[in-house]
């Protein structure tokens, strides 16, 4: 519940900040910031990075779990952050829980209940009443483009929790959260030394006034969250703690109309319980 309340915070933010930072280089610098953070934290426990116990495919199933839900699906996350505002991204959220299970049921052969489907009919319906908001004016290419890149991400990151949940459960949480956001350091860097995102990444990573966003962004979203998002993980089913984050839904939506002038029409509202009951399903 704290993870969802902080990943809450941290995703109207990360919208503020995509107003001044395009989304690749918006995840470069949150995962910089969020590294840092975690490497301090590991020396003031003393946690080791290089643990004797941790055999090299532990490292590898980590490394490429960051890679995939991190490094490639919070960029795509951002891209449609900025074209369907965090109302309707909140909404297409929901459909990372049962998508959860669903790998969940493949991959690790946790028990998945016919309600699973129930709840994803629930989410589907209120996936499509969310993004089809007649009261809110946006162009139907930028919403379609939106939903499509949004739905990529949300399966590209249950993929890759699901991915990396048996070394979750054996490995120390500390360490095993900063080897993944490690894990999508490269290939973001690879991308920042681009041309095309060279003079962004230089203005994003100098003092600006950018940084009231980011910042606070970085902190929240690849610190915070990201470390009590794992810890969930580690300590519960895959399927409930996926339903428990599902409340940030809420808090996004609330925030959205607060913080950036998001209407809360009845669409939206309509969308959202039918997608938190959707989620709920999945644990019946």
């Amino acid at each position: 519940m704290l993870c969802a309340l902080t990943w809450a915070g941290a995703v109207i933010l990360f919208r503020k900040s995509g107003d001044h930072v395009p989304p690749v280089v918006l995840n470069l610098y949150k995962n910089t910031v969020g590294l840092g953070y975690l490497l301090v934290t590991m020396g003031v426990l003393q946690v080791q990075f290089f643990p004797a116990e941790r055999p090299l495919s532990d490292w590898l199933i980590l490394l490429a779990s960051g890679v995939l839900g991190i490094a490639v699906a919070d960029s795509i996350f951002f891209a449609s952050l900025n074209l369907l505002g965090a109302g309707r991204s909140a909404i297409l959220g929901c459909a990372y829980s049962p998508l959860v299970m669903l790998f969940a049921l493949f991959y690790l052969g946790e028990s998945v209940p016919l309600t699973l489907i129930a709840g994803a009919i629930f989410v589907t319906v209120g996936i499509v009443i969310g993004t089809r908001d007649a009261e809110s004016p946006v162009d139907r290419q930028q919403i379609a483009l939106g939903v499509a890149l949004s739905l990529l991400a949300t399966t590209l990151m249950a993929i890759g929790i699901v991915f990396a949940k048996p070394v979750l459960e054996a490995a120390e949480p500390l360490w095993s959260t900063t080897v993944r956001l490690a894990g999508a350091m490269p290939f973001l860097l690879v991308q920042g030394s681009l041309r095309k995102h060279r003079a962004a990444v230089k203005a994003c990573f100098s003092p600006g006034p950018h940084w009231k966003y980011t910042f606070p962004a970085a902190t929240l979203g690849a610190y915070i969250a990201l470390v009590l998002w794992i810890l969930g993980f580690k300590y519960a089913d895959a399927g409930p703690v996926a339903v428990l984050n599902q409340s940030s839904t809420i808090g996004v939506l609330i925030f959205a109309s607060l913080f950036l002038d998001e209407r809360l029409t009845r669409r939206r509202i309509v969308a959202v319980v039918l997608g938190v009951v959707g989620a709920l399903f999945t644990i019946l």
